[in-house]
């Protein structure tokens, strides 16, 4: 069955290929580099014998429990090529999804070009419970307790010592990397480990944890507006025709057919009808988030102008235009038709792999859904209401999670991390781009004097991480030499 898993999913990450398989779309929407976070960049040609295979550390499962001592495997890999000794050493730090080789293998991403700058040795590490870095024999809710990003960010805290003897790395400076939820690991890692960790550089880390991600949609709706009013016009008129439609069945059906949903519209069915308004909405987000930033198609093909140009197609109806916006997307991800099965939705979110273990993270740590419940909601219609969001938490992992424990736990995240307005390290680069929905949980202005937040004007989730291009922008050239003048004066004698 094709489909899409719904905002939930839209995370930070990075957007790979088109996905293949079951919810292919939101899956591949959902997050990452690779936020978790970032696309992963394509090598090409053979791997430089620098590039280390699999590797394994025995890490804690509890950092915060002294009486528990078992481990567990923890993925990471390694880059000496451009090493020198007495060089730093760059850790990339992965997000909520299986890592591979890709990112410390490509010589022509800016963290790379920076470790060949600076004679520097990279290491790349697995999250724990993402990809083949599982900590317990399955993921039952009982079993996920272990899944945080304290936990984590606890896991780099003793991966640099051990590393650092492993390969008689002593003396060495050391500094994270990351993008998207990675980009805020690595931000968070120099604020909790500054005597391990000498800097960091957190592309789009988001530090400031939300229940209800109202502000996501908007940024959307104003990345629309910005490149064409005509554009923004266009989705709202023909978003604005769907209620009525839903309530007749010759409305329905012709939103059957016209969306090439795989399940007719149940209008009694309220949370078949979120996940349908999702799907749709779940379009024009994906092109805002990723469009533009200089990976694969979303780099020239996938883009605001590009989906602007159907969306404003003229001789066709503004909801015509929106139908053909859902094929485009549809034929990217190879799908048949748009799953909007509420309850397969729910029961593929209860099997065990990365989706189970971020959407946990979201419920216990973060939120970070992205309703409807803005007050300009007129553009979309409180159609994706929070507790839509909130509600499978409990559905997903058990009756223990209901609207106060979502909540609290949030409000924890927040009050441990100090959120994007008390976050204060120093030696610390965070980049963010202004049609990138999440920028607005990023810190945007500089803290302290050796704070660097980066504003890139009409640039994309994580664009700044990837390697230079003819068609960049002015504003992400300059991003990017400015965080290459910043990272290497840390090592400038």
């Amino acid at each position: 069955m094709n489909g899409r898993v719904g905002l939930l999913l839209l995370f930070l990450g990075l957007v790979g290929g088109p996905a293949k398989t079951k919810f292919q779309r939101k899956r591949a929407i959902f997050g990452r580099p690779w936020f978790g976070l970032t696309p992963k960049p394509t090598v090409k040609g053979p791997l430089n014998p620098g590039v280390s295979g699999d590797q394994y550390i025995a890490s804690k499962v509890d950092h915060f429990d002294s009486s528990n001592t078992n481990t567990y495997q923890q993925r990471y890999w390694y880059n000496d090529q451009w090493y020198s000794a007495g060089g730093p050493v760059f850790l990339m730090i992965g997000g909520e999804a299986a890592e591979d080789s890709s990112w410390v293998a490509d010589g022509d991403l800016v963290w790379t070009q920076l470790a060949a700058a600076n004679n520097a040795m990279v290491f790349l590490i697995e999250h724990r419970y993402y990809g083949a870095s599982q900590v317990t024999a399955d993921q039952s809710t009982a079993n996920l307790k272990y899944l945080s990003s304290r936990q984590a960010l606890a896991d780099i805290a003793d991966f640099i010592p051990a590393m650092t003897s492993k390969f008689n790395l002593q003396g060495a400076k050391w500094v994270t990397f990351g993008g998207s939820y990675s980009g805020a690991l690595a931000a968070w890692s120099r604020m909790l480990y500054p005597d391990l960790i000498y800097g960091a550089v957190g592309s789009s880390g988001p530090v400031q944890a939300v229940v209800d991600f109202v502000g996501y949609l908007e940024v959307v709706s104003n990345d629309l507006n910005t490149y064409s009013m005509d554009c923004g016009n266009s989705l709202k008129n023909a978003l604005a025709q769907i209620p009525q439609l839903l309530t007749t069945s010759q409305g329905r059906q012709q939103l059957f057919k016209g969306f090439q949903l795989c399940q007719p519209l149940d209008q009694t069915n309220s949370d078949q009808i979120a996940n349908f308004y999702s799907s749709i909405i779940g379009n024009y987000m994906t092109i805002a988030q990723y469009g533009g930033d200089n990976a694969g198609p979303f780099a020239t093909e996938m883009t605001i102008p590009a989906l602007c140009k159907l969306q404003t197609t003229s001789g066709n109806t503004d909801l015509q235009n929106m139908y053909a916006v859902n094929q485009w997307i549809m034929n990217y991800y190879g799908e048949s038709c748009v799953d909007i099965d509420y309850n397969d939705y729910i029961a593929y979110l209860k099997q065990p792999g990365d989706y189970r273990a971020w959407i946990y993270q979201t419920c216990t740590e973060f939120g970070f859904y992205q309703s409807t419940d803005a007050p300009n909601a007129a553009f979309y219609g409180n159609v994706v209401p929070v507790d839509w969001y909130v509600k499978q938490c409990a559905l997903i992992y058990g009756s223990q999670f209901d609207n106060t424990t979502v909540y609290s736990n949030i409000a924890s995240t927040n009050g441990f991390y100090h959120g994007q307005n008390g976050y204060n390290a120093t030696r610390i680069v965070l980049p963010n781009g202004t049609n990138d929905p999440w920028h607005v949980l990023g810190v945007l202005n500089a803290p302290n004097s050796q704070a660097y937040p980066i504003i890139i004007n009409g640039t994309a989730h994580c664009a700044d991480m990837y390697g230079d291009s003819s068609i960049d922008p002015a504003s992400l050239t300059a991003a990017r030499t400015q965080i290459r003048s910043i990272v290497n004066s840390w090592f400038q004698s």
